[in-house]
């Protein structure tokens, strides 16, 4: 079983645990899970966790975990998903008329620090219960609004088709951003509605689009751990690479703190700035995720001192 991270292509008309099936079944992959559902009517990232590398998931700072879309906003109507994949629930009657000036005023609107309103056609939990499974079955939906950042919204096209008006936007975002809320939200102040109508992920993190896995070759059987599209266990966290002893690595076992004495390298030349390190064993594989914590001046005089945050069992690491 590999253990790592795969960058999938997810294509347009398969769901994420469509992605993660196809995985398990076609490569006897037992263990693998995805960080961050990518709508069926969208394609691009989406990573893939695959054996122990699941371990790593929630020990990614959120910062690593940012992502970068492609999106169209189809103006002139609202639906009831936020997407093309819903029910048109309102349409602009009359001609669509806003300045460049209210444009950018309302992108500019949506970025920064907010509070955003999930989509009720969303996965979030409500009860124990899917929130789109709820919103299918006519039941009243009520999410409450969460803390999202948006880096950045730029505008790459404006444009007419037969279907109506468009804006290509390419959006900077947090984890947890609802670009379909976005879209409505954007419709909603330049007063004729809207909805997103085109969605591609072109990055999450430091993983982008250009060297992420194509589905054929997953549905094929092609061997991707040799390629660009796999990341293995040792290279995911973004955390400074620390070396030890067979000392240190006994000391690790039994969930002790190590020091410098028992420190073989260290891959950063400055130490003192980090506050977590991956921790390797003697023979180079991962093996423990240590951080550093305020202390004593006495305790200080020991010099560079780690506490435990994860310790992988043998099986593990």
């Amino acid at each position: 079983m590999p253990d790592g991270c795969l960058v999938v292509c997810k294509p347009r008309g398969c769901s994420s645990h469509d992605v993660i099936a196809r995985l398990r079944r076609v490569y006897k992959i037992k263990n693998c899970g995805h960080a961050g559902t990518l709508d069926p009517m969208a394609q691009g990232v989406l990573l893939v966790f695959t054996g122990r590398a699941l371990k790593l998931l929630n020990f990614i700072p959120a910062e690593h975990l940012d992502k970068a879309y492609l999106m169209r906003v189809t103006l002139g109507a609202t639906t009831d998903s936020y997407d093309a994949t819903g029910t048109i629930v309102s349409r602009h009657e009359g001609p669509i008329n806003f300045s460049n000036d209210q444009l950018m005023a309302a992108l500019r609107s949506l970025v920064g620090n907010y509070d955003q309103a999930p989509p009720a056609y969303s996965a979030i939990k409500v009860g124990g219960k899917r929130a789109y499974a709820m919103a299918r079955a006519g039941e009243e939906v009520k999410l409450a609004s969460r803390p999202v950042h948006v880096t950045s919204i730029r505008l790459v096209a404006d444009y007419s088709s037969a279907e109506g008006r468009h804006l290509v936007l390419r959006v900077h975002c947090s984890r947890g951003t609802y670009v379909r809320s976005i879209a409505h939200d954007l419709g909603q102040k330049l007063g004729c509605g809207g909805y997103l109508s085109y969605l591609l992920r072109e990055r999450v993190g430091q993983w982008a689009f250009t060297q992420a896995y194509p589905f054929w070759k997953i549905e094929k059987a092609v061997p991707f751990t040799e390629t660009v599209s796999f990341v293995p266990f040792n290279d995911i966290l973004p955390f400074p690479k620390l070396k030890v002893s067979a000392d240190g690595r006994a000391r690790i076992k039994n969930g002790q703190p190590i020091g410098r004495r028992d420190i073989i390298s260290i891959a950063t030349d400055s130490p003192e700035a980090a506050d977590k390190f991956q921790i390797l064993g003697p023979d180079g594989r991962l093996i423990a995720i240590y951080e550093t914590r305020k202390e004593s001046d006495e305790a200080r005089k020991d010099g560079l001192k780690l506490y435990p945050v994860r310790v992988f069992a043998e099986n593990e690491a």
